[in-house]
């Protein structure tokens, strides 16, 4: 499903690059979705939802969670950043707060808990007002202070240097400051209770308990045909916003500090807040309740950040390039994090039989993947003549271990029935190749440092024994787990990355800390 959603968006995309779709029909449809399509949705879904089902305890676990994600996002930034800015502080913890509910998480929810789960797709409804009534106007209205408080100092530095003003002029102001705070405030309730989604979900819920028994026939009918025209429309529009919002600037180096920075917190911090939140407040009915709420919350972490954001940073004129960036990079880079939780969740409902099969086929497609990602690398590597140089030479040993594991599982998902040969090939393929490619990680952070601090020389001085170390050791541990496990000659078909039980789990686990800490050195 995330597959067909990223496939429909890119395939948008392409149509707003080539302007076959103007900007204007763009606007048209985004009015289309925003006002009417989305709105009628959120009601008809509400109205019909049976409250009895809802666990109000799931959502303030979520509520929590996503404040935070918000204030500490908030409080960081304003700690690091001198002087102070609160429009960027607060349009930050907007951006890794608020998801694309809608438009990418209602079709995802849809897919996985249609049959078993059918509540949770309304859940994205009734979370969808912790950021748009709560968290939003925060900063919202960090955001208004930010900009009044840039107009006074502008105001301030044009105005001639006159003397002390009487006590008339100092009255006068003094109101007009008030005035501005009472428009501040007026127009923040206004843009809140005036927002169609927000709007449409108070509505909704009040319509729950008006008509118990569902809408008047007539209503429902043209509110469902609007509803349904949602997720089509929605990822349409997805693909075409994203056209035009990467920006000029290129993410190299430091440029995409701050970026990834903003994309890990929302896609993978945010995530494991949301879980671990659910689970320490112990949502659920039981255990097993609690645990399924829980990885919902992580699916739900796991959508992009809404568009939303960067409506709100081209309003204030505040990071409009850092949002653009961060939306459209965001987009993409949570494909891969949503498809492995949709697997996952979807592979909990499955026998032992059935999930040992489907484990067997993910794996193989991956190493195939694999294998062509480390031949064109290569290839690349072979033909641009760069295979000599350093770190480049490190860099193919690194992308060749790869390779060498990737045949590994493929050969572990084909064959059916281990001989003893098959069995050593196998093995070796796989293990040497996942411990190599860990420790050739290392090598190349360490090879990197020495770099800047020595000299190439002493590196290519280094580079016999780093061949040694990075392929012999992963060679003998794999010898002495074959020589000294009684699993040796076992026929039966294990998972590749523990054929061999605690002693290959200690020996991945120390390889894995020893490489940490060598990089983070």
């Amino acid at each position: 499903m995330v597959v067909i959603i990223c496939y429909i968006a890119s395939q948008n995309y392409i149509a707003g690059r080539f302007k076959i779709i103007s900007n204007a029909e763009t606007k048209g449809l985004s009015t289309f979705v925003g006002t009417f399509a989305l709105p009628s949705l959120i009601f008809l879904s509400l109205v019909e939802l049976n409250w009895n089902t809802v666990n109000w305890q799931f959502l303030l676990a979520m509520l929590i969670s996503k404040s935070v994600v918000f204030f500490a996002v908030l409080i960081i930034s304003l700690l690091i950043v001198r002087p102070l800015n609160y429009a960027r502080a607060g349009l930050l913890g907007i951006f890794c707060t608020q998801s694309n509910d809608f438009a990418i998480g209602y079709p995802i929810v849809m897919a996985l808990y249609e049959n078993i789960h059918p509540e949770y797709a309304s859940y994205l409804y009734l979370m969808a007002p912790i950021s748009l009534a709560i968290l939003n106007p925060i900063g919202l209205v960090l955001m208004e202070i930010s900009k009044m408080s840039n107009t006074k100092n502008e105001l301030r530095e044009q105005a001639p240097r006159c003397p002390e003003t009487c006590p008339a002029e100092q009255m006068s102001k003094q109101r007009q400051c008030l005035n501005e705070r009472s428009i501040l405030i007026l127009n923040m309730l206004k843009s809140l209770f005036f927002n169609p989604l927000l709007t449409m979900t108070l509505l909704g819920i009040a319509g729950g308990f008006i008509f118990p028994n569902g809408l008047p026939e007539l209503v429902a009918c043209v509110l469902r045909v609007f509803g349904q025209s949602f997720s089509a429309t929605a990822l349409f529009l997805l693909g075409l916003k994203i056209v035009g919002q990467g920006g000029n600037k290129s993410l190299n180096g430091s440029a995409f500090l701050l970026p990834g920075i903003l994309i890990l917190v929302k896609i993978l911090v945010l995530p494991l807040v949301c879980r671990q939140t659910v689970n320490i407040m112990q949502a659920g009915t039981d255990f097993n309740d609690t645990t399924e709420l829980s990885t919902y919350g992580f699916l739900y972490g796991t959508f992009p950040a809404a568009p939303g954001a960067f409506v709100i940073a081209s309003q204030y004129n505040v990071e409009v390039e850092l949002i653009a960036q961060s939306m459209v990079l965001c987009t993409f880079i949570s494909a891969p994090l949503m498809f492995i939780s949709a697997k996952m969740i979807s592979l909990t409902n499955l026998n032992p039989v059935d999930y040992l099969h489907e484990l067997d086929a993910f794996s193989f497609d991956i190493s195939i993947a694999g294998v062509a990602a480390c031949g064109w690398v290569l290839l690349l590597l072979i033909t641009s003549k760069r295979l000599k140089r350093m770190p480049h030479r490190i860099t193919a040993c690194l992308v060749l271990s790869q390779l060498m594991c990737c045949i590994g599982v493929i050969l572990w998902s084909k064959l059916e029935h281990f001989e003893t040969w098959q069995h050593y090939i196998q093995f070796f393929l796989f293990n040497i190749g996942s411990y190599s490619s860990r420790l050739w990680t290392g090598i190349l952070a360490i090879t990197l440092l020495f770099l800047q601090c020595r000299s190439l020389c002493f590196v290519l001085k280094l580079w016999p024994y780093m061949v040694t170390f990075a392929w012999g050791v992963p060679a003998i541990i794999s010898g002495l787990l074959i020589a000294f496990d009684s699993n040796v000659m076992s026929k039966e078909k294990h998972n590749p990355s523990f054929q061999y039980g605690n002693a290959q789990a200690a020996v991945s686990v120390f390889l894995l800390v020893m490489c940490f800490i060598g990089k983070t050195k």
